[in-house]
């Protein structure tokens, strides 16, 4: 039974500093890990009728390596790169990219070094350590500081992990000078619809403790693209195809889950998963929430 101090929760919510972000995933993956029987640690796209969340999983990740142009690309950062699942699976469609993945989780890095199987090398400098499979490049570094040469990188893809970069300016700012001037950077994310902080508090409901990350507003998520020197070429909005079918799927098999969840978790927290799963398909179907697919591409000369 894995141990969970409730008030450490609640801290790490509220606060979501970087480290606060590290422990809740620390703490919590392997409730998602059970709950999907795999590795990745995002919604899923469902569109399709997939029939498991793996399934929908792997076609949101085509869906943003499709955005992402990749069969036209060669060097791509992966930032808030997870267990790195989604690299693996964009490394086995386009076998001629480069990917790193960045992630401030040490311990994710390590796990993903295992996944993927190969020969690691280590090397460390002042600012961040380096993992090396004969496949991809794991960088231990924050989305806010990328130690990566200015104008060498084709793509960066952000999936389901923007919405815990703070400030997610200086992430765009980042991300601007690492990228050539023909450049891609796609980010996937869940955004608000731009409620007031008390009517945010009021629609979401318990998703305002549960949803641990920052509830940046589709308006300020453009706005920070635009203002770190990007023009937004696409934008894809998925809310209907992620939130309600993933609560589907979970209440369709919950009996399944609740049995794996609670072989390691105790009992509440599987029924604020439930309750927080509930709501997150209502305040969805208001259009109080969304998930957006955002393509952008630099509008002018990067910075030397």
């Amino acid at each position: 039974m894995i141990s969970i101090n409730p008030l450490q929760v609640f801290l790490w919510t509220f606060r979501r500093k970087e480290h606060d972000v590290v422990n809740l995933y620390n703490s919590l993956s392997p409730l998602m890990q059970l709950a999907t029987n795999n590795n990745m640690l995002n919604f899923g796209y469902w569109k399709n009728n997939p029939a498991d969340p793996l399934g929908a999983q792997n076609e949101l990740c085509k869906l943003v390596g499709e955005m992402a142009d990749l069969d036209s690309a060669s060097i791509v950062l992966d930032v808030g790169s997870g267990f790195s699942v989604p690299a693996t699976c964009w490394k086995s469609q386009y076998e001629n990219i480069n990917i790193t993945c960045i992630n401030t989780n040490f311990q994710q890095l390590l796990l993903s070094t295992k996944l993927v199987g190969n020969s690691i090398s280590n090397v460390k400098d002042k600012s961040y350590s380096l993992l090396q499979t004969d496949n991809i490049r794991f960088v231990n570094a924050t989305s806010t500081y990328l130690p990566i040469s200015n104008n060498s990188v084709d793509r960066i893809i952000a999936l389901e992990s923007a919405q815990h970069f703070r400030p997610l300016g200086q992430f765009i700012r980042e991300s601007k000078k690492v990228l050539k001037n023909n450049g891609i950077l796609v980010i996937a994310m869940p955004v608000t619809r731009n409620p007031s902080n008390l009517s945010s508090f009021m629609k979401l409901g318990i998703l305002s403790f549960t949803w641990a990350s920052e509830h940046y507003s589709l308006d300020h998520v453009k706005s920070a693209i635009i203002n770190g020197g990007f023009h937004i070429s696409e934008i894809q909005s998925i809310g209907s195809y992620v939130y309600d079918p993933l609560t589907d799927y979970y209440m369709e098999n919950r009996k399944y889950l609740r049995e794996r969840i609670l072989a390691r978790y105790p009992s509440y927290l599987e029924k604020i998963l439930y309750k927080s799963l509930l709501k997150m398909k209502q305040v969805s179907q208001k259009g109080f929430i969304d998930y957006v697919l955002i393509k952008c591409k630099p509008s002018g000369p990067n910075q030397e």
